[in-house]
């Protein structure tokens, strides 16, 4: 239980309980910056830097022959291995390929695949744009046979799963709010109606608990440079169970995903599993840059990692209550720890103006219209007394009304 009256002394005694100690040492950081934006762009690994140089050199020495004599090919299944246990799932089961927005096209094109003879796709009003646009080409392609039906809260969702719906395609957490659906009662009822899931877990993945086995999730994508630290624009996850993923072919087939690569037959065979949605030729440079998380996801226990993000949220969330509510602060994020996701998110006053001020500050954090900030917290580089330092600094800026001077009111991403 958190004390009435929070002080810094009391982040510093939560620091000296880290169930991560040590963990933030394997990623660079700057000097008197607070980077509350991982759901943004995750910190970034010191070997990164080593490793971006090596493959400079192998481009300089190697040329083509680096296809045989380093894992380029291999990277999108040994980075997909190390990402598994973060979202419950097994060696094999994830490929890191492309993009989410791509792997989204992927994933529920084969569930329309799989369900063929159904006509509804069932998504969050919501639901992340780039998801959304994904569904209404898919719709526009069908000739008027697919519809789109869109919900506004997993009760919803549950209340509208009928024999109409060939897949639920949603996001895990809300990228606003950061609110948490519950993938497995949501998945059950799918099941139950005969329709499949595709779920988006770019804002839990690396922060908070995804079951994708547990949940008998069908399919899911994530992007991989939030939490998960592959870096900015870092390659895109996709998940499949092996009985959906042999099911049918793949609606977006290419080499990487023939069962026999360098067979170099005219004939598509698939490749079994999710293999086969890897599609076209490993993008090198971005899982090299990748690579260091070969290194750190198998450190983490994901119940420690979970352990320590609720800590962070929960004095997070305390604090903007103490600190700040009286300066016109609200939560708007979820306080049960069920049902937050990667990032806590509260109303401000001029809130895109705040934003800016706190970088100037040095605290980064997100805006998103109309009034929401975003504190993305990483558990494996947060602290608790970055927790405490950010809120100070935010309620300076809005006890002093620092958001309103003129230079503040240009408003980035």
């Amino acid at each position: 239980m958190l004390a009435k009256s929070l002080t810094l002394k009391h982040a510093q005694a939560l620091d000296a309980a880290d169930p991560l100690a040590g963990i933030a040492d394997l990623f660079e950081s700057k000097a008197g910056t607070i980077f509350m934006d991982a759901n943004s762009i995750g910190p970034m690994p010191k070997t990164v830097r080593r490793q971006a140089e090596g493959l400079l050199d192998d481009w300089v020495n190697l040329r083509r022959r680096g296809w045989s004599n380093r894992d380029w090919l291999d990277m999108p299944s040994k980075l997909g291995d190390a990402i598994a246990p973060v979202i419950g799932a097994g060696p094999g089961d994830v490929v890191v390929c492309d993009s989410t927005t791509i792997n989204q096209f992927k994933a529920v094109s084969h569930c329309l695949g799989v369900n063929a003879g159904r006509s509804v796709i069932l998504s969050q009003n919501g639901n992340f744009p780039t998801d959304v646009h994904v569904l209404q080409a898919l719709v526009e392609a069908s000739g008027g046979h697919l519809s789109l039906r869109f919900v506004d809260s997993e009760e919803e969702a549950v209340a509208a799963l009928d024999e109409t719906v060939a897949v639920a395609a949603l996001s895990h957490v809300d990228y606003r709010s950061g609110e948490r659906w519950d993938m497995k009662r949501v998945t059950q009822a799918a099941h139950a109606k005969g329709a499949l899931t595709v779920w988006d877990t770019s804002h839990s993945a690396g922060a908070v608990p995804v079951d994708l086995k547990g949940s008998r999730t069908d399919m899911a994508v994530g992007c991989g440079y939030k939490y998960l630290c592959t870096g900015p624009g870092g390659p895109a996850y996709i998940y499949a169970r092996k009985d959906i993923a042999d099911a049918v072919w793949p609606r977006l087939a290419g080499w990487m995903g023939h069962a026999d690569v360098f067979g170099f037959t005219r004939d598509f065979v698939p490749h079994p599993g999710v293999k086969r949605f890897i599609a076209g030729t490993p993008a090198v440079a971005a899982n090299e840059l990748a690579k260091p998380i070969l290194d750190i996801w198998p450190k983490i226990d994901p119940k420690k990692l979970w352990t320590k993000h609720k800590s962070l949220t929960d004095l997070l969330i305390a604090l903007l209550d103490q600190e700040c509510a009286p300066l016109g602060i609200e939560v708007t994020s979820p306080r049960d720890h069920g049902r937050r996701g990667g990032n806590v998110s509260f109303r401000s006053p001029g809130a895109g103006s705040v934003v800016e001020a706190l970088i100037d500050q040095g605290v980064v954090s997100s805006f998103r219209k109309p009034d929401a900030i975003r504190f993305g917290v990483s558990p494996l580089v947060i602290s608790h007394v970055d927790i405490h330092e950010a809120v100070m600094r935010l309620k300076r800026i809005l006890a002093e009304n620092i958001w309103q001077e003129p230079k503040y009111k240009k408003v980035s991403v």
